[in-house]
């Protein structure tokens, strides 16, 4: 540790984005520069982390600083191992780190996830109010169709009419309960969930609903439990399956393969969301429909309403990105016009495990 060698550290702070391919790197030099034995940056730094990433994971450090972040909420850089009376120069450190280049290199695609989080956090929070007012309408109708239908002949005209408004009001009390999951999801619930089960169970609810159409699963039964709470997971799945079977050809098949995958630094970019790297449970959804266009692949998890089917909502995809993002997890559109679609979600296991997995490598997609 010298102080030719923090200079020269900061002086590459200093210069060009191109000076470390991920932040994990930049740390590493960090530490070697300042004599640590590890450091972490996180960012922001209060609430859930959109970037995060540390050199060996931190025991109590005796050191932390803000980073301050021009435009943005500040962030936290902690290091482990540093000599009594470095703090000035540490302190130091963070402000230029904040400043640089490549920490806006860093944030680039973090500070857009955030920005995406936020426009469906406000989504959601509208969803919920007009939701709740719809409830008591819709209820309100419902319970007097049910007492207008006990008094009228069954299959008098009048029967009919109301019956038909009944149906009409019941479709809408489906709509505020998509509603109502799109303002809920934002809110993690991090309770162990076996997902071979959860895949079992709706696959066989649509095996029912859709007879003609295969489903071809790939699960190991002893796969690790992932940290999504069995519900949210049943919702997720069943959103993107759903959608499978709907865009597959009547007698055509839809695949599910899940796997685990370590994910690497240059993995994350490919995924909406904020995954971290290490270990995760992979699943690909795929069906042999009329594929995706580019501005598909663009809106369709990140804006709530938008859809390309007919007598959609486009609330479904929106919802399954919203519980994905709160629980640390990522999705992923893969496909083309007449080349069917795959899905791909990756979901972070429920306790520390390092058993055999294979890399994550993504093949490509953002949010831009």
């Amino acid at each position: 540790m010298t102080d030719t060698g923090r200079v020269a550290f900061l002086n590459r702070l200093l210069g060009t984005a191109e000076s470390w391919p991920n932040v994990r790197a930049m740390l590493a030099d960090f530490c070697a520069a300042y004599g640590l034995r590890a450091a972490g940056l996180r960012w922001p730094a209060e609430g859930p982390a959109v970037l995060l990433a540390e050199t060996a994971p931190p025991v109590k450090p005796a050191f932390q600083a803000a980073v301050p972040v021009p435009q943005q909420a500040a962030g936290l850089l902690w290091a482990d191992g540093a000599v009594v009376g470095d703090d000035e120069m540490l302190r130091l450190a963070a402000n230029v780190l904040g400043h640089s280049q490549s920490m806006r290199k860093f944030l680039g695609p973090a500070v857009e996830q955030a920005r995406v989080a936020q426009r469906m956090e406000d989504a959601g929070r509208v969803a919920g109010r007009v939701a709740h007012d719809l409830d008591n309408v819709f209820q309100g109708v419902t319970g007097f169709n049910a007492l207008a239908l006990e008094v009228l002949e069954v299959g008098s005209p009048a029967w009919q009419n109301v019956s038909e408004a009944d149906g009409a009001a019941r479709q809408g009390m489906k709509f505020c309960s998509q509603l109502h999951q799109l303002s809920r999801a934002g809110h993690a619930r991090p309770v162990p969930a076996a997902l071979a089960v959860v895949v079992s169970r709706e696959t066989g609810r649509l095996a029912k609903a859709y007879p003609a159409l295969k489903f071809e699963v790939e699960a190991a039964q002893d796969l690790p439990e992932v940290a999504v709470e069995n519900v949210a997971l049943q919702v997720v799945l069943g959103h993107l399956l759903d959608n499978a079977a709907e865009a597959s050809p009547a007698s055509g098949t839809v695949r599910v393969t899940a796997k685990l995958v370590e994910l690497v630094p240059a993995d994350l970019p490919g995924l909406l969301g904020v995954p971290a790297t290490g270990p995760h449970v992979d699943v690909r959804i795929s069906d042999k429909g009329p594929g995706l266009t580019d501005e598909d692949r663009r809106r369709m998890f990140v804006e709530p309403f938008y859809t390309t089917k007919f007598r959609h909502r486009g609330l479904g995809l929106a919802v399954v990105y919203r519980m994905l993002y709160a629980h640390r997890g990522g999705v992923q559109a893969d496909g083309r016009p007449g080349e069917g679609t795959t899905i791909r979600v990756v979901l972070p296991l429920a306790a520390a495990r390092a058993p055999t997995v294979e890399s994550g490598r993504s093949s490509g997609g953002s949010v831009t």
